[in-house]
This record gives C-alpha cells, structure tokens and sequence, in this order.
C-alpha cells in the first residue's frame, strides 16, 4: 500500500505560532483564513475509457471498460501555505475481461488498469513572493516532455512521488527545480504486486527560455531502486527546442543524455540517448519527422522506468522496456484540424541500436473532439506489425472525460 507524508510536523510550527499574538493579529490571521476559504476549490472529474487489445499470441483478446471518478480539494493560501488532496476511483463497467495486473486473469492481454480506490494526491505547499515553492508530500511531477520523468496520465491511475520538491523561479525566464523522492506509486493501482516502488530519487531541472523563440534545458537523475535494481542508474542531459521568429514555421527539438549505472545496479554500463525532431506548420497542417535512439549493447541498454512511456515509440507499448539491443526510432507524423476534430497520424519504424535487428513497424492515430465545456471525446487507435521483436498488436481506445 502506498503511504502518505504526515504534514504534522509543518502544521505544529504554523499553530503554536498564533498562540502568543495580540488580538490585531488574531483580527487579520481571521481574515486571511477566511480569504483562504474563499480561494479553496472542490472539483470533480470523470474519464471513461473503453480499450481493446488484440495480440498476434496465446493471449485472449482483450476489453476493458473502465470510469475513472477523480475528487481535488485545493485549498486557498494560508500565510504562504495551502494544500492539495486528491482522491481516484477505478471502477469496471461490465465484465473483467481484462490483465490489469492485479485480478489475476492472466489469460487475456494487458490493459494496466486496476480496479480500487487511492489517494492520487496528498501534500502540503509552501510558497513566498520571492519565487519560492516548496512541496512536501504525494505529488504528480511531469519534467519537459515527461520522456524520462512523468506522470502517466494516460493510464487510469496515475504515476505520483512521495517525497519532497523545492521549486525556484530566478527570472521570469529561469527556473530550477530540486526533488528527492523516496517512494513511486506506479500505475499498477493500489494493491498491485507492481503498485510501488521503494528506493531514493533525486531529480533535478534547470530551465532557461534563452527569447520567445529558444528554450534550453539542462537535467540530472540518479535513481536508487530498492528491489529493482537493474534500473538504478544516473542519468544527465541536455534540452534545446527552437523555431523561426519569424518566415517558414519551422520548430525542432534536439535532446542529448548520457546515462551510467549507478548504486546496486547489478551490471556496469554506460549508454547514450538523443533524440531530434523537425516540425513545419504548412497551412492547416502540421508535419512532424524525427528519429529516438536509446544505445544498447546486447546485454543493457539506455532505460527511462519513470517516464511517461506510452507517450514515445508507438502507442501500442511494445518498448515500455528499451530491449538490450537498444532502439532506433523513425517516425512520420502529420496533423490537422476537420470540421473540429484533432487528427493526427503517425508512422513508425523501429530496429536495434546494437546490430542490425528489425523489430517492426507501427501505425498509430487519434481523433479527438471538444463537444462543449465539460466533455471531451478521444478515438485512437494503434498497429504494430512485429518483424523480429514481441507480437502484431492492435489496440484500439474511446474515451470519454467530463468536468462538471
């Protein structure tokens, strides 16, 4: 089960405090905790998903039909401090007909969607006017584009960290960020075998938009897992995104990292990522070519276990795990907007970084409508035509996302 920080030891200072001020103190902390009130918000969400997952193997194919129900309390500033709780519900609509990982029906293929109830949710914040923020507790953290730490918000139970942050903005255009985490809570829901992951996880960020049309980035993890120790590591990298001020409407991104084993990793290695992507925005349509390499050498290979993976190398997770080979990652995508639906479509091509090993190639693409203010719709769909890695894959999703 995962566990929640104890704000006490914050609340304790902050209580006895107002016990020796004068009545002219006690008149204005009385009106900052009514502001405090009025600023604190309760908001409900739901998402429902329908997936299907049809695999080329011994499995049964799989249907899940799930409704995730989300409850945040945010709380308003009390002398710089406020909190966050946030509570999620994973129900099964109609038959479990499904491998979530934890109910046991191993027959089917996989759709990580637990059933139970958690706290997503759970810290106490601090924050100053000197661009100070301090965060203690359960926390969903995404890092730039959430390639080597993220939330993974796509699965019905979220990816938190139990731990601290510090978060300083210098400048309106420099920012650094500080975390040490003891705990994740992984996707696998409450109860799952798989549901944490123990150890010591430091992170760290450093952002500087160089003007409106540059933006660099400079990032470090050291990761010390407790009971999975072939991904502890320590990775540093380097974040560079940029466009045309003005002309052609041309961006890239350019992302560089170098990652060593580190701790009780029980193999020594030391790999190499980069990733480079090209964007031209050509009247209604959006064009998007690149290539992702994370290095391997047959026996380890570059591995990013807290990112948000099925956002990278196809929709279809085949590469949840980087294989040992390594992987090279050549994709085409185009997107567009018809008639208020956003279509996009991509292609991928995917082989070993170590040798000359074909794994595959995959279709993947989306078609998503805003039908008012509240409710959302999303088809997508995903087809990994397997070469020399895993099994063909055809997996197919529509969800639903109300706000009231």
């Amino acid at each position: 089960m995962k566990t929640v920080i104890s704000v006490l030891p914050f609340a304790i200072p902050l209580i006895l405090s107002t016990s020796v001020m004068s009545t002219p103190v006690y008149a204005g902390i009385n009106n900052e905790l009514s502001n405090a009130l009025k600023q604190s918000s309760v908001a409900a969400h739901f998402r429902y998903r329908l997936e299907a997952v049809d695999q080329d193997n011994a499995l049964d194919e799989a249907i899940a039909s799930t409704l995730r129900s989300r409850l945040t309390l945010n709380t308003g500033q009390l002398s710089g401090f406020s909190g966050l709780l946030q509570v999620d519900n994973v129900s099964v609509l109609g038959n479990d007909t499904y491998n979530s990982t934890a109910n046991g029906n191993t027959a089917y293929s996989v759709v990580a969607d637990p059933k139970g109830t958690d706290i997503n949710q759970a810290l106490l914040r601090y924050q100053n006017n000197s661009g100070t923020v301090i965060s203690a507790g359960r926390q969903l953290v995404n890092h730039l584009n959430q390639r080597f730490l993220g939330g993974v918000s796509w699965r019905q139970n979220e990816q938190t960290l139990d731990g601290y942050r510090l978060q300083q903005s210098f400048t309106a255009n420099l920012s650094a960020e500080l975390g040490h985490y003891y705990n994740v809570n992984r996707v696998f829901g409450p109860k799952g075998a798989a549901a944490d992951q123990q150890g010591r996880f430091n992170t760290a960020l450093l952002q500087w938009q160089v003007s409106p049309a540059h933006q660099l980035a400079a990032f470090g993890y050291d990761f010390d897992f407790e009971n999975w120790a072939v991904r502890s590591s320590r990775t540093v990298g380097a974040d560079y995104q940029g466009k045309f001020a003005t002309g052609p409407k041309f961006s890239w991104q350019l992302a560089l990292a170098k990652q060593d084993a580190a701790h009780n990793a029980p193999l020594n290695f030391s790999h190499h990522y980069h990733r480079l992507s090209l964007s031209w925005v050509l009247d209604s349509i959006t064009l998007q070519v690149g290539q992702e390499r994370l290095a391997g050498n047959g026996q380890s290979a570059f591995q990013t276990p807290l990112a948000t993976l099925h956002a990278f190398s196809g929709f279809a997770d085949t590469f949840l795990n980087t294989p040992t080979s390594g992987l090279r990652d050549n994709w085409l995508q185009a997107s567009s907007k018809l008639q208020g639906v956003a279509l996009t479509l991509a292609y991928h091509r995917f082989d070993s970084d170590a040798g000359s090993r074909k794994y595959g190639d995959e279709w993947n693409a989306t078609a998503g409508y805003t039908l008012n203010n509240q409710l959302t719709g999303l088809l997508k769909l995903a087809y990994y035509n397997a070469d020399n890695l895993a099994a063909d894959t055809t997996k197919i999703w529509l969800m639903l996302n109300y706000q009231p």
